[in-house]
């Protein structure tokens, strides 16, 4: 019981001395569980209750930047505002009603399984909602910023994660091009940490994935945009978002060579 109550006040973002003296006592707790459960001991049902409510119906801090909004665990609150700069970016460059659409931001985990389990995020069916974790910084900047275009194209997490089409391209493009080095983002967002062939793409959620036409389209516009892109991305965005576009279209419209290969969804 004395885990569950700092798990849910941590969770909570409780304050005092209450959490700060108990809170090693009930993170030992949680960890003792995981590692019981691990053996085979069931986890009481209050740790299991607790560990819900982290993942499925956290108590979050939500702040307004930009027109979006931005849920975050209490001591994650003052990173909204990096959050938000990254969707910014990546909104600079799309295109349509994508260009200034509100999304919600929402900071996830997933504790039901204790600690010491590599458990996935499930991406989220919910439209314009996008998922960032409790990492930041390196990987998880691209990995971010992937997850943000997908939604801004495909409406949805899952949606995004299903991708196979033309439009994987629209959606590398917005979230790479802007970026100090957008080579080298390419290849720390990729599984392999490659830029030729297909590959998976990391996002907070569920990845998505590259073919590797995509994949050299992709690669010969950050390696050399030809002049004006980001306005035929803008022009063209109804048709580089359409399901079902193909890679080879898409190239055409952004003025680069087409892939070899079509895609796995152009069969």
């Amino acid at each position: 019981a004395l885990g569950v109550a700092f798990l849910a006040a941590a969770v909570a973002g409780g304050r005092g001395a209450f959490v700060r003296a108990g809170l090693a006592l009930g993170l030992v707790a949680a960890v003792t569980g995981g590692v019981l459960q691990a053996r085979g001991v069931t986890a009481s049902p209050e740790l299991t209750a607790a560990r819900e409510h982290a993942s499925a119906d956290p108590d979050l801090t939500c702040a307004e930047h930009g027109g979006s909004t931005y849920c975050a665990f209490p001591e994650w609150a003052p990173r909204t505002g990096t959050w938000a700069d990254v969707v910014d970016r990546v909104q600079a460059v799309a295109g349509g009603s994508a260009h200034d659409r509100p999304l919600v931001v929402r900071q996830r985990i997933d504790a039901r399984y204790g600690p010491g389990t590599d458990t996935a995020i499930p991406a989220s069916t919910e439209p314009h909602r996008v998922t960032v974790g409790t990492a930041w910084g390196g990987n998880r900047v691209p990995e971010f910023s992937s997850a943000v275009a997908a939604v801004l194209v495909a409406g949805t997490e899952a949606a995004g994660s299903e991708l196979c089409d033309g439009r994987m391209v629209t959606v590398m493009w917005l979230s790479l091009s802007w970026q100090d080095d957008p080579m080298d983002a390419l290849r720390r967002v990729r599984l392999d940490d490659s830029v030729t062939g297909s590959a998976i793409v990391l996002s907070p959620t569920d990845p998505l994935s590259m073919t590797e036409g995509q994949t050299d389209v992709v690669r010969r516009l950050l390696e050399n945009p030809p002049a004006g892109t980001g306005a035929r991305v803008k022009k063209h965005w109804a048709e580089l978002t359409a399901p079902g576009v193909t890679t080879a279209r898409v190239a055409e419209l952004l003025g680069v060579p087409g892939p070899k290969k079509a895609d796995s969804c152009e069969d």
